[in-house]
């Protein structure tokens, strides 16, 4: 639990808040940036305006829901939560576990989530492209390092080895579920060898080897 004191405001009515107390153990919203937008609503404490309180909070980059309440006799609690950034999405935002971008002043510390990027409103659609993706790629071992749509709206996935898919524009995700098929025909051992694999072939891939020869796969349709 935090105490913030409230002070250099000058009360008019006669009960003035004293203290605005802090729950749900923020770690990453600034209490000098929480002071400066509360203060200036912190009017008596009966007749504070609680929906305002709770707006102006909310408006807070890292605030994801806040409930504020009266403890009497003088205090005001914020019990707050924070977002979770559960992916980076462009350079500087971040999308939470609902799918939503919002975006703090520092994104540096949490450079070791997964990358994101593409258009403009395309966030929930690669947020569920990500989720689903990586449930289809963590039993063949590989983890999505960056999902990127680019401005041709071509898509390409970067794995965590270093390994590289291209998905083209068309149905990307239709596309993806044809690749994942295949790999898993291929065995570990040999999946193991691709550094790159493009998908763009209505009836097969091209494969990039490690060991630098290329081949082209012809999708079975057995």
């Amino acid at each position: 639990m935090i105490i913030i004191a409230v002070a250099g405001v000058q009360w008019m009515l006669s009960t003035p808040v004293e203290r605005v107390r802090i729950q749900g153990g923020p770690r990453h919203l600034r209490l000098g940036e929480l002071r400066r937008v509360v203060t200036p609503l912190l009017d008596d404490y009966w007749l504070l305006d609680l929906p305002a309180v709770a707006a102006a909070v909310r408006r807070l980059p890292w605030v994801d829901r806040v409930r504020v309440e009266r403890i009497w006799p003088d205090v005001v609690q914020l019990d707050i939560r924070e977002q979770r950034p559960l992916l980076r999405w462009g350079k500087r935002s971040f999308l939470n576990e609902r799918g939503e971008r919002f975006t703090p002043d520092e994104v540096a510390a949490h450079a070791y989530l997964p990358l994101l990027t593409g258009p403009e409103g395309y966030e929930m659609r690669l947020f569920r492209a990500y989720r689903n993706m990586s449930a289809a790629l963590r039993p063949l071992g590989w983890r999505i390092r960056h999902l990127e749509v680019d401005e041709r709206r071509s898509w390409r996935l970067h794995l965590d080895d270093g390994v590289r898919i291209v998905l083209g524009r068309s149905e990307p995700e239709r596309t993806f579920v044809r690749v994942v098929a295949a790999l898993r025909r291929l065995g570990r051992e040999r999946r193991a060898e691709i550094e790159y694999l493009d998908a763009r072939y209505e009836h097969g891939f091209a494969i990039r080897w490690r060991t630098g020869k290329e081949t082209i796969r012809k999708q079975s349709h057995g």
